[in-house]
C-alpha cells in the first residue's frame, strides 16, 4: 500500500522520486521510495526534519541556495534539486514523517498537485491510525462485502496513462480479480468483443483521447446493457454529463485515491443493481 501511495504521488506531481519517510532522533528511513535506492539517511539537514514542522506543504525550489539543505545527503550525494513534502500527522498532533516528491532538476507544482499531496497525506494518516487501532471501531473502515469467488469476476481497466493503468491492474489482480487492461477505448471495444459476455465490470477513466469513457459506456452497453461501469476522473474533468451522473448517484471515483478505496468502490459497484451505475432511467 505504501509503495502504491508513493507511486501515485510521483505520477500526480510528475516527478521521478517520491518517498514516504518516517523520522526518529538520528535518522530518516523510507517506508516506501520510488526512484531512490537509499533506505535511510541521516536526520541532520534532511528535508523531512523541517517538513514535519510545517502545517502544510513545504516546497524547496532550490536547495543548493538554501543553507538548511545545501550540504544534506540527498542534495550532495543524490543530486536532488527540488523538494515538496507534507507532514503525516497522527491524531492531529503527532507528526511521524512526510509524504514527499523530489526531482534532480528544477521543478514546479501546480495548486492542483499540491491539493493532491494534501489529499494523499490525509488518507494515508487515516490508514495509519486504523492500523494502529486495529480498525475495529472505526466508522471509516468497512469490511469487504461478501461476494462470490472473486476469481470468477472479470474487470476491464481502460486507462491511457501507463503508470496508473499498471497500478490499477496490480491492485485488482492482487485481490483475486481477473483483469484485462486496455490503453484506450478502441482496445477496450476489441477486448469486449473477444470476451463476449464475460466482463462483469469496466473501470474506465472519463477523460481519454478519441473515445472518452462516457462514449465508451454507450458503445458497450448498446450490446451488453447489463455491464457495470466504475468511472475514475481527476480535477480536470469538465464533462457536464459526469456532473449529472454524480448528482444522481453514479459510480465515480475521484483521483487521487488509495488502492483500498478503489477496492471498496469496485465491490460496492459489483454489489449494486444496474440502476445504481448511472444508466438512463
Amino acid at each position: 500500500m505504501f509503495d502504491d501511495i508513493a507511486r501515485l504521488a510521483a505520477l500526480i506531481c510528475d516527478t521521478p522520486v517520491a518517498v514516504i519517510a518516517f523520522i526518529d532522533e538520528q535518522r530518516v528511513w523510507f517506508k516506501a521510495s520510488i526512484g531512490l535506492e537509499s533506505h535511510e539517511i541521516p536526520r541532520e539537514g534532511a528535508f523531512c526534519a523541517y517538513a514535519i514542522l510545517q502545517p502544510d506543504v513545504l516546497i524547496v525550489p532550490d536547495p543548493l541556495s538554501d543553507e538548511r539543505f545545501a550540504s544534506s545527503f540527498l542534495v550532495k550525494q543524490i543530486g536532488i534539486q527540488f523538494y515538496a513534502g507534507i507532514p503525516l500527522v497522527i491524531d492531529d498532533s503527532h507528526p511521524l514523517g512526510t509524504l514527499a516528491v523530489m526531482d534532480r532538476v528544477a521543478h514546479l507544482l501546480t495548486e492542483e498537485q499540491r491539493d493532491s499531496l494534501r489529499i494523499l497525506a490525509r488518507r494515508m494518516t487515516r490508514e495509519l491510525e486504523l492500523r494502529r487501532t486495529g480498525g475495529a471501531q472505526s466508522p471509516h473502515r468497512q469490511p469487504h462485502l461478501a461476494m462470490p469467488d472473486q476469481r470468477s469476476i472479470t474487470i476491464l481497466i481502460v486507462e491511457d496513462n501507463d503508470n496508473l493503468r499498471n497500478l490499477l491492474y496490480r491492485a485488482l489482480e492482487g485481490n483475486g480479480f481477473s483483469v484485462l487492461p486496455a490503453a484506450d477505448g478502441a482496445e477496450a471495444l476489441r477486448l469486449c468483443e473477444q470476451h463476449d459476455g464475460t466482463i462483469d465490470l469496466v473501470v474506465s477513466d472519463i477523460v481519454m483521447p478519441r473515445l472518452n469513457g462516457l462514449e465508451l459506456e454507450k458503445r458497450i452497453r448498446a450490446a451488453r446493457p447489463e455491464t457495470k461501469f466504475l468511472f475514475i476522473t481527476g480535477f480536470g474533468d469538465q464533462f457536464p454529463e459526469s456532473r449529472e451522473r454524480i448528482k444522481y448517484g453514479a459510480n465515480i471515483l475521484e483521483k487521487p485515491f488509495l488502492p483500498s478505496e478503489l477496492l471498496r468502490k469496485v465491490e460496492e459497484t459489483l454489489n449494486q443493481g444496474t440502476a445504481a451505475t448511472g444508466t438512463d432511467g
